[in-house]
């Protein structure tokens, strides 16, 4: 069988880790690299793994070398909010190319951009490729990983996902994210911006609706800073005592006056019990629990480079985790 030709676009630190997987991978080929930041244009991959390694692809700033480089996927790691990458996967998709894409707002695209998401679908259509938004937060721990764990039961009344992150051991722009370090006030300007915190809870509350035929009649969600008790540093920052270490952020989807759906993530620097939980009531009821929690960048480059394959093989057109075959490791 030969192997899956791909480009990474987007080079921050999710998208280096995801290209630095593929191209461990024998069923995939990395043909090439794209990202609009000047400072990285013209630079060999390899290096923004570490200094003294050397890929042979040098990066480029411009979709246009996938026309030279016709690959059969690109791993899209840009921008979690749709608006923003709307341009850049109809343009992918009239080359025919598939996207795996880490942009949260298309676990369920349709959900608050419902025109981006017809936009894009059309375009994919056209091109005969397939989208796919995926990841590991939403996308696995907090929606399908549930949905999954549903299949051993003959019934379900409620979900309840519960997920502790110590943001202290991540990477730079999460823990900028959550708000490390600000103060009070900062926090609530930036919570004010609507693209602040956890992206994608919403979505994720969507989607264990419409996979287990929950008729909800809310989706809320609420966004609270969690202050730190005490001075901590991370390798990147310092968090005073009494300033922000990172956010609680809780999604429900409300049937009548009945929380049926409850999301609970804790996302702050020195959060302790890390760990990753599913419950679910029914019949029989079922519950989950990953001990120490999921290594989120870690997880989400493996999750990306995990659904190539599936969405490749896929029919065209903008997809959900639904719709496509579950991701799994490959050599």
């Amino acid at each position: 069988m030969s192997k899956l030709r791909v480009v990474s676009f987007g080079l921050g630190p999710i998208g280096v880790r995801a290209a630095q997987l593929a191209l461990s991978r024998k069923n995939l080929e990395l043909v090439g690299a794209i990202d609009i930041d000047p400072g990285k244009a013209g630079k060999d991959l390899g290096e923004l793994f570490d200094p003294k390694v050397r890929t042979g692809l040098e990066i480029d700033s411009d979709l246009a070398v996938l026309d030279r480089l016709k690959p059969d996927a690109v791993l899209h790691c840009t921008s979690s909010f749709m608006p923003m990458v709307k341009d850049q996967l109809i343009e992918i998709c009239k080359r025919g190319i598939d996207i795996i894409s880490s942009t949260e707002e298309l676990l369920v695209p349709d959900l608050q951009h419902p025109d981006i998401a017809k936009a894009v679908d059309a375009a994919a259509k056209a091109g005969g490729a397939t989208v796919l938004g995926t990841g590991v937060n939403p996308g696995f721990a907090m929606d399908f990983m549930a949905i999954v764990a549903s299949a051993v039961m003959y019934s379900v009344k409620r979900v309840r996902c519960v997920r502790v992150v110590d943001a202290g051991t991540r990477r730079l722009p999460l823990q900028k994210k959550v708000g490390a370090g600000m103060t009070t006030a900062e926090f609530e300007a930036q919570k004010k911006t609507g693209r602040f915190g956890h992206i994608g809870m919403r979505e994720s509350v969507a989607l264990i609706a419409r996979a287990l035929g929950f008729a909800i009649d809310k989706n809320e969600q609420t966004l609270e800073p969690v202050l730190a008790t005490e001075e901590r540093k991370t390798q990147f920052l310092t968090v005073h005592k009494g300033h922000v270490a990172g956010i609680r952020n809780i999604g429900r989807g409300i049937k009548g006056t009945d929380t049926i759906i409850e999301l609970d993530l804790s996302m702050y620097v020195g959060a302790p019990n890390t760990r990753d939980e599913m419950h679910l009531e029914g019949e029989p009821n079922v519950d989950v629990m990953f001990a120490g929690g999921i290594p989120g960048d870690i997880a989400t480059a493996a999750i990306l480079v995990n659904s190539i394959a599936q969405v490749v093989a896929a029919s065209p057109g903008l997809k959900t985790v639904l719709d496509v075959a579950p991701p799994r490791v490959s050599a």
